[in-house]
């Protein structure tokens, strides 16, 4: 099963009013990042946020664009007279995208419960679970 567009309209109203047609393409992307050591609802879950996310930017990207034209990556915020710019933390080098509504996070926290928890074994000493004969 995978997360529906009433699920995504749920989690995050800020996207509701994005036309069903791109709501279902974010669905779609999302699909791949599903964590697959989740059970069905939370993968469900974690597929919402992670489309909400995407959404949200490019609602907010439109926006920008909008009414300043293009802001050169990294830059948060622009002054006209006497240039002053400011920079987004971790921009310089990396994808800051930014979260201002928190659904990467919330998308992070449940693929977070993938990476923990597990019993670790040894490594044989080639480094190789198959045995040569």
């Amino acid at each position: 099963m995978a997360a529906t567009v009433e699920l995504l309209d749920f989690l995050a109203p800020a996207v509701a009013d994005v036309p069903e047609a791109d709501k279902g393409f974010a669905l779609a992307q999302a699909e791949s990042y599903r964590p697959s050591c989740l059970s069905a609802p939370r993968q469900d879950e974690a597929q919402a946020w992670y489309a909400a996310w995407l959404l949200y930017n490019r609602l907010q990207q439109q926006a920008a664009g909008a009414s300043v034209g293009v802001i050169p990556v990294g830059i948060s915020s622009e002054k006209e007279g006497d240039l002053a710019r400011t920079y987004r933390a971790g921009a310089e080098g990396g994808s800051d995208v930014g979260d201002p509504m928190g659904f990467l996070a919330q998308y992070q926290r449940l693929a977070d419960l993938c990476g923990y928890g597990a019993i670790t074994v040894a490594r044989r000493p080639n480094g190789c679970e198959c045995q040569s004969h």
